[in-house]
């Protein structure tokens, strides 16, 4: 029975990181993040075993085993009495996890899906932004394009290549001559590739390609004390590319931060900055 729930889950999941994402060790200790908010996860491997500790925001805590994968780790816990199967992905800075309930027949409960971001305690993390959007689970829609930059780093890897695609053409350029904050957006959508085209639309042109940016910001940069250099120089950048994204907006163009913001884009725009240039730099 156990076996029919995992080939479902793979399914009904589109589960494709084993051949993106470099085998990565979960261990040691994360903190949710959005829906996640006041949760926290802790991991220590033992060979092909994985004891973990979950602890919900009311202080409430359990502990679980979950079996090593190449990428992440899986497992079926008991929680409050009842199966539950559980699989931890990497997922940027952090991990996803993903729980599905088990119904007493041994079938997984699709519906009732959930999908929560942990980042590793020891990063430092922006407060939530008061443009936060929830992310979203499918393709197809817009999406306001200050939000989604505001919101993506929160977000689980589909959800932002879900979300660049909502994106307006113009806005989706915009946000490519911004090359560090291209880069840090290619290092969620390359753990997915949900969304093959929007995906090759933001690959086009940088140099780089999905192994590139995973073997150097996930190997590489996370793993020394560039990563946290990095991710500010992501955050500068995305004020930049807020404020050009407000000043599209007619009624603002003439105002001097806009015109300096346009000096900006301007310049971005005839230099040949890309994500592979920047990631050159850490």
């Amino acid at each position: 029975m156990l076996h029919r729930i995992f080939t479902v889950l793979a399914l009904s999941l589109g589960v494709m990181f084993a051949s993106l994402v470099a085998a990565q060790d979960l261990a040691g200790a994360y903190k949710g993040v959005a829906a996640a908010t006041g949760m926290r996860l802790q991991f220590a491997r033992a060979g092909d075993t994985y004891e973990g500790l979950f602890a919900d925001r009311t202080g409430g805590s359990q502990i679980f085993e979950a079996t090593a994968l190449e990428a992440g780790a899986e497992g079926v816990v008991d929680r409050q009495g009842r199966k539950v199967f559980m699989r931890f992905v990497p997922d940027g800075a952090g991990l996803q996890m993903v729980s599905i309930p088990i119904s007493e027949d041994g079938d997984m409960i699709i519906e009732n899906t959930q999908t929560l971001l942990f980042l590793r305690e020891d990063l430092e993390l922006p407060p939530l932004p008061t443009r936060y959007v929830d992310p979203p689970q499918q393709p197809g829609g817009t999406i306001d394009p200050e939000a989604f930059v505001e919101s993506y780093a929160f977000w689980p890897s589909e959800s932002v290549s879900y979300g660049f695609g909502m994106v307006r053409g113009r806005y989706r350029t915009l946000i490519r001559l911004h090359a560090t904050v291209q880069a840090d957006i290619l290092w969620k959508m390359c753990q997915s590739q949900a969304a093959p085209a929007e995906l090759a639309e933001a690959l086009r042109g940088q140099g780089v390609n999905c192994q590139d940016v995973l073997r150097k910001i996930g190997g590489a940069i996370q793993s020394g004390a560039a990563f946290n250099r990095f991710k500010a120089d992501v955050l500068a950048q995305k004020a930049q590319l807020t404020e050009a994204i407000r000043c599209s907006i007619d009624y603002r163009r003439n105002s001097p931060a806009c015109k300096l913001s346009g000096a900006r884009v301007a310049a971005a725009a005839v230099s040949l900055e890309t994500v592979a240039s920047v990631l050159r730099r850490y």
